[in-house]
């Protein structure tokens, strides 16, 4: 069909089996007509396939396809003392408008009741400024308000009536109603518009129009359904492949191509094109929308953050809500295999029972880590059952103990610790942390015990470092523990993995040398060389702090009391831990933590699920400096800022590759660096994970701060990058 404007239009969009492109002499079935009588060039008007009648007439369907008659007839308001009789009323109600006469005490009134779309005001009416302005303010639709006189008006009066909302003028005896005619058809399409969109929202198909840009314009409620965003945080965003997973893309002016979900549809305009994607119905001609339960968060699905599993996994998700029977729970089956941690390693159940050296081959091989299948405490239940079991106090002075006072709290101050303490706030908040949580019931082990291991594992930390030290790992310790309070986390949590993860969290830059992964493989540190260039520090890190706990002479054996497969199952979580701090896995871990579901799950499951919570809640712990209270928040940022610019300074001077040439003390915009990180790593991850934590306010707080950065990004220059660690 020929759309008003020019172009072609496409009723199914596309090529492919049982497709075909209409020629121009082609009339199709419209998608929306009228519902009775033929069209005449003074009872209707073509808006695209649409057919809108010039007078009254009710909404309704005709043989399965939409009909829509315009609700209002062309309405108009004369505002005026007199009988208003004269050539412009005449060429007025002979083109088809209803005129009213009102006098000016009961404008407001009529115009409230009949909902016009032009008012005329007689000028030689008192206050017709007056009379414009509280037109204006009751009308719920826009007006075209008109003054008339008996002879055209000056200039300097036109502007004047401007200001008072009148934007055109007339005089008495004009026959020309052209202008009012085009509003009033104008009018007619967008009273149109609502009952184009009740339909697309009632319907059970996604829809969404993107503009020649490719921005969103509209998207339906089954839209919002199928992808699990919401309407008001895609409208206005870019086309987005993470929302729907298998459109096509336009190549050419004519191309449509077809897809097994959803249909393209290209709209051509005289100087611009809107594009329509439309998610086809399943073959039983029922709606078929997927709701997504797992954690992922509506937020985070407007992002950019997808690994290719999760893609598949979303896809098998899509087609399993289309199938009935066994061949949904096969699908089901295969999405279970495919959400393994151990995804590339054979399957125990397809050796046969009596393969008793297939078996072993993988346990012993394969399988290194395979705990035993108990039921497990959650941190929940642990502490219920030590409620009021409280050990021995340490002795600590008034000032360490008030600045430990608050420590459960988020608002928590750890650079102040570290003052009074002598910078020593990893050992000193460490203690409290574990004894609140009952490590050593854990562990088997002594407080003294505990407490010559945590003085060890700081020992370890460059005091030199301004941002990687001990006060460091003190802070995601804090973190750590402050996330596990949360009741939406602790009951997913197990007891064992609540300790691997504070244990973790205070080894978890153990050794850090304050310069970064890229800086080792670059000057090709032994370390890099040891660990083959993959996660250097954090191996590193992780290895050392196992070996000063288990060497013998040390007497910090803090897993001396545990089991050996007590002792497997601390040291696989801790490790896991740890590296999941690695910024370069961030994308991963966080994919992983979006594709896991905590209902009606296995107990394995549940177990899997607990450590994938230890991991992300660890690695949010780490980068959660943007999160914190916009004091603590500044002065972390110049911490890691100034051990960034110290190694872009050495990297310069041996020539070696420059990491990060932001980080350039001479030229440097710190603000800019820190909406940067925030915009690519923290938003996401706690837009994500306080979510499912319930601990909303600290996504808050970090778009506070970012909007401090962005207001101090224009005043910055690098003279402030001096002394920027007081």
């Amino acid at each position: 069909m020929r759309w008003c404007c020019g172009g072609s239009y496409s009723e199914n969009g596309g090529g492919g089996s049982g497709s075909s492109s209409r020629t121009p002499h082609q009339q199709p079935t419209p998608l929306l007509t009228v519902a009775t009588g033929s069209a005449t060039s003074n009872t209707h008007d073509t808006f695209g396939p649409m057919q809108v009648k010039m007078h009254k007439t009710p909404v309704g369907m005709h043989e399965n396809q939409y009909f829509i008659g315009n609700q209002k007839s062309f309405e108009a308001v004369l505002v005026t003392e007199g009988t208003g009789e004269s050539v412009l009323l005449d060429s007025l109600r002979a083109s088809g408008w209803n005129c009213t006469i009102s006098f000016p005490t009961q404008a407001t009134s009529d115009v409230e009741s009949i909902c016009p779309l032009a008012v005329f005001i007689d000028l030689r009416v008192p206050h017709p400024s007056q009379i414009a302005k509280d037109v204006s303010s009751v009308s719920t639709e826009e007006v075209l308000i008109v003054s008339i006189a008996e002879k055209h008006i000056s200039e300097k009066r036109r502007r004047a009536l401007g200001q008072s909302n009148i934007i055109h003028h007339v005089t008495w005896n004009t026959r020309d109603v052209t202008l009012f005619d085009y509003v009033g058809r104008l009018a007619n399409r967008i009273r149109a518009l609502p009952a184009l969109f009740a339909v697309l929202d009632e319907t059970d198909q996604a829809v969404e129009v993107c503009d020649e840009q490719r921005v969103v314009q509209y998207v339906n409620r089954a839209y919002e359904n199928v992808t699990g965003c919401i309407r008001s945080e895609v409208i206005g965003q870019p086309e987005s492949e993470m929302r729907r997973k298998s459109l096509p893309r336009a190549r050419g002016e004519e191309e449509r191509r077809r897809s097994s979900d959803w249909k393209f549809i290209r709209v051509p305009f005289a100087n611009n094109s809107q594009f329509v994607y439309m998610k086809r119905s399943n073959t039983t001609g029922e709606a078929a929308i997927f709701r997504d339960v797992s954690l992922k968060s509506l937020k985070s699905q407007t992002g950019g953050i997808e690994a290719p599993i999760s893609e598949v996994l979303t896809m098998l998700r899509d087609v399993s809500s289309r199938v009935d029977g066994e061949p949904a729970q096969t699908i089901k089956d295969a999405m279970k295999v495919l959400s393994s941690h151990e995804l590339y390693a054979p399957s125990i159940n397809r050796f046969r029972d009596a393969d008793r050296i297939a078996t072993q081959y993988y346990d012993g091989l394969i399988r290194l880590h395979h705990p035993a299948r108990q039921r497990k405490r959650s941190v929940v239940d642990a502490h219920r059952e030590k409620r009021g079991s409280h050990g021995e106090r340490r002795r600590v002075s008034a000032d360490v103990k008030n600045a430990l006072e608050n420590d459960n709290c988020w608002k928590f101050d750890i650079l102040h610790l570290e003052k009074v303490s002598d910078h020593h706030a990893l050992s000193q908040v460490g203690m409290k942390v574990f004894e609140r949580w009952k490590v050593c019931d854990v562990l088997g082990c002594s407080d003294e015990l505990l407490n010559r291991w945590i003085l060890s594992i700081e020992a370890h930390y460059h005091a030199g470092n301004t941002y990687h030290n001990a006060t460091h790992a003190a802070d995601v310790l804090q973190a750590t523990s402050f996330f596990l309070d949360s009741p939406s986390v602790a009951i997913h949590v197990n007891e064992s993995h609540a300790v691997a993860a504070l244990l973790a969290a205070a080894v978890h830059d153990l050794d850090h040398p304050g310069r970064g992964n890229a800086y080792l493989i670059n000057t090709r540190q032994s370390l890099a060389i040891l660990y083959n260039d993959n996660s250097i520090l954090e191996n590193h890190h992780i290895a050392l702090a196992f070996q000063l706990t288990l060497q013998h002479n040390a007497n910090v054996n803090i897993f001396s009391n545990l089991s050996r497969e007590e002792f497997i199952q601390m040291r696989h979580a801790m490790v896991e831990m740890v590296l999941a701090t690695d910024i370069s896995r961030h994308f991963e871990y966080l994919a992983k933590f979006n594709k896991m579901h905590v209902t009606d799950v296995a107990e394995e499951q549940r177990d899997t699920n607990s450590l994938t919570i230890c991991d992300m809640l660890v690695k949010c712990a780490d980068i959660s400096n943007p999160a914190r209270e916009w004091g603590l928040c500044q002065r972390w940022a110049h911490r890691i800022v100034e051990e960034y610019f110290e190694q872009t300074r050495e990297e310069k001077e041996k020539g070696l590759p420059v990491t990060m040439e932001v980080f350039d003390r001479n030229t440097c915009n710190v603000p800019i660096t820190q909406c940067g990180f925030i915009d690519m790593f923290a938003r996401e991850a706690f837009a994500t994970f306080t979510e499912f934590a319930k601990l909303g306010e600290l996504s808050d707080q970090l778009e506070s701060n970012y909007e401090k950065w962005k207001l101090m990004t224009s005043q910055w220059t690098p003279s402030h990058n001096t002394n920027l660690v007081l």
